[in-house]
């Protein structure tokens, strides 16, 4: 599991984002994600041209796992009363599940299945639920919209990640 203060700055509350802002700003994650990994080759999907981090595959892979559990606490959070979030050690799901036999096609699809799911979700809530809590193990009280809001940073957070395997790709060509 991550530090507390890394998962507390994820989950922090943006006053200036409208519901609705935060709803489109969850579902654009799907195109993003799409898009940053586009016409990569599966010898590209697999490289690891950063010493010590993720392939491009291993990390689709670990959004599209993360966004599991993200979808049941966002749902948890919307029909029960205080749920309680467990927090997720990240860190032996790549070679465990062994993420770099995964598929891009069916992580992009789960990703984005669950997006548009619990997208329809959320476009369904009335104004109040936005401030229905839960309770995380490592961090406490979180209110739904700072579950949503803390999904759509994490998909963000890894975008220039792909971007940065790119580039030290073309350079080593």
């Amino acid at each position: 599991m991550r530090n507390a203060t890394y998962m507390q700055g994820m989950q922090q509350d943006d006053p200036t984002m409208e519901t609705a802002d935060i709803i489109a700003a969850y579902e654009q994650g799907i195109h993003d994600m799409r898009q940053a990994v586009e016409g990569m080759t599966a010898d590209q999907l697999l490289a690891r041209p950063i010493p010590g981090k993720w392939s491009t595959l291993e990390l689709v892979s670990h959004v599209a796992d993360t966004e599991v559990y993200f979808s049941d606490r966002i749902e948890r959070t919307i029909a029960l009363d205080h749920p309680l979030l467990m927090g997720v050690d990240e860190r032996p799901y790549p070679t465990r599940l062994n993420y770099q036999g995964f598929d891009l096609a069916e992580q992009l699809d789960l990703l984005s299945a669950l997006r548009k799911h619990v997208t329809r979700i959320l476009r369904m809530q009335p104004p109040e639920a936005w401030t229905r809590t839960a309770i995380h193990t490592g961090t406490g009280l979180v209110t739904l919209r700072q579950l949503v809001l803390q999904a759509i940073r994490h998909l963000r957070h890894h975008l220039p990640f792909v971007a940065e395997k790119r580039a030290a790709m073309s350079t080593m060509s």
